[in-house]
């Protein structure tokens, strides 16, 4: 193995929509910067610019289950992203955007991680339950909503 594979950090994609999904990924993704290639990916233009100036933020096209015309250009953007960037994990606080992506990833060889949002009292997101199957690991901030198996309760990150 060579020095520069030795040096090299791991890549990650960190995927979420505007708003409080964003604010909770970076909150998740903050301390990792250091330790990881972290490529943010999000349909909030206001962040690529808003931003850290260090910090990569690739702007996708904005996607819900109420515009679902607007899901199959997002998975084709998804797609494009990841064969440019070759991440080795996906994590994401939701939604739509980072359901998307985890469906594209479960058919490469990409790890990962949904962090369910804060607001989801009761049961898990849409999102959330739309990948809980596709998922590695599925994170809850809420603890009865952990079923001790594939979703798993680690606090609150707020």
């Amino acid at each position: 193995m060579s020095t520069k594979d030795i040096n090299k950090k791991t890549k990650i994609l960190a995927i979420a929509s505007p708003g409080g999904h964003w604010i909770q990924l970076n909150k998740i993704c903050n301390p990792l910067d250091k330790q990881f290639d972290i490529v943010y990916v999000t349909p909030g233009a206001q962040y690529a610019s808003a931003g850290k100036s260090a910090r990569k933020v690739l702007t996708i096209t904005d996607a819900s289950a109420d515009s679902k015309r607007k899901l199959i250009p997002l998975a084709f953007q998804l797609l494009s992203i990841f064969i440019k960037e070759k991440p080795k994990a996906i994590i994401s606080t939701g939604a739509a955007p980072g359901a998307i992506a985890f469906l594209i990833a479960k058919a490469l060889p990409i790890k990962t991680i949904w962090v369910d949002s804060i607001a989801n009292v009761s049961q898990l997101s849409r999102s959330g339950r739309m990948v809980q199957k596709h998922a590695d690991k599925v994170i809850t901030q809420w603890e009865p909503l952990s079923d001790g198996k594939k979703v798993i309760y680690k606090g609150s990150i707020l």
